[in-house]
């Protein structure tokens, strides 16, 4: 589970997280140094606006064809690593203002709020045990070490183009530059490793049975996805009248332009939860959608995979049992990403 919702409306978790952990840090934070809780605050922002607002830049098609999908989409990689160009310049230009141990205190405090709320919001307690251990440690006696320990499980989550594993790294290197303690880089070489290594471990996925998917489609076709050959199969259950559908249309469409090999997008209108035929054909036709619709007449599949919020995307391998599943909008990127995990 990646979203939270409400009604109709999709909370990514990492959003939730990401401001349950502002405001956790800020509260522990508060008095210490006033002048570098204002630069603290600046940074966080200047980071957010820039990550949110480069989706314009990035995918600016996608963004052409559905001005409302700003709202739940984001400049992803790319957005992050501008915003923390730009972050840095702004460190650099208060970098004699500013307490740096109260900095790397409150940048080690963020990591561990927000990874543990986001383990805690998608039901992932042992994880959750770890960041809760990491944080009191912090609380406790801080050291820098700390921010080195943190270093492997947040590489093990993410992997080595996750957004905060990135910003981790570089706080690193600053502290150990400033500090002059080189000895510690071959310590960071040795914990990367063992990141690597537990990274194994994720592999190991466990897969729930589906009903294989044999429905019409718009051009009244059959399509049995137990007759296909592929590797992996992304399936997105959506609604004409669902506003993140709209917003991640262009996304999907772009997907399907360049297919990564042995792997497939078809689309399962919920036709008996729309609104009618005539709606589904001018929402084709807004966002030139040319891969497989199928529609689902009776919600049969709707019910069989559990579809409760829309939209949702389910991906199948090979045999037809789901691997993972994204509830809410999901951008091109993140299909990449999440094909080639298991590709």
């Amino acid at each position: 589970m990646t979203y939270i919702t409400l009604g109709q409306f999709s909370i990514p978790i990492s959003w939730i997280a990401f401001f349950i952990a502002i405001l956790y840090s800020d509260f522990r934070n508060k008095n210490k140094d006033e002048i570098t809780d204002k630069i603290i605050s600046r940074l966080f922002w200047v980071y957010v606006l820039i990550w949110k607002l480069s989706y314009i830049i990035f995918a600016w098609e996608s963004f052409v064809q559905a001005p409302m999908s700003i709202l739940y989409f984001d400049g992803g990689l790319k957005g992050s690593i501008l915003a923390f160009l730009v972050m840095m310049i702004v460190l650099i230009k208060y970098r004699k203002e500013i307490d740096w141990e109260v900095l790397l205190k409150y940048w080690a405090r963020f990591i561990t709020a927000h990874q543990l709320a986001s383990s805690i919001l998608m039901e992932q307690w042992l994880i959750a045990l770890i960041w809760i251990a990491l944080l009191l440690l912090l609380e406790r006696k801080w050291k820098h070490w700390i921010l080195l320990a943190q270093w492997p499980f947040l590489l093990w989550l993410g992997g080595w183009l996750d957004e905060l594993v990135i910003a981790h790294l570089l706080v690193i290197l600053s502290s150990i530059l400033r500090s002059k303690g080189y000895q510690h880089i071959a310590l960071i070489g040795v914990l990367s490793l063992m990141a690597m290594t537990l990274s194994d471990l994720r592999i190991t996925i466990s897969t729930t049975p589906r009903e294989s998917i044999d429905l019409e489609t718009t051009t009244n076709d059959k399509y049995n996805l137990s007759e296909k050959d592929q590797m992996l199969t992304v399936v997105n259950f959506f609604a004409t009248w669902c506003p993140p559908c709209q917003a991640e249309m262009p996304h999907l469409q772009s997907f399907s332009e360049d297919l990564p090999d042995q792997v497939e997008l078809i689309g399962v209108n919920l036709t008996d939860r729309d609104n009618g035929p005539k709606a589904l054909a001018e929402f084709m036709a807004t966002y030139e959608v040319t891969y497989p619709i199928l529609l689902d007449e009776e919600d049969r599949f709707g019910r069989s995979y559990n579809i409760v919020s829309i939209p949702t995307t389910v991906l199948l391998n090979k045999d037809g049992q789901e691997l993972e599943r994204i509830i809410g909008p999901v951008s091109e990127e993140a299909l990449r990403n999440l094909t080639n995990k298991y590709r």
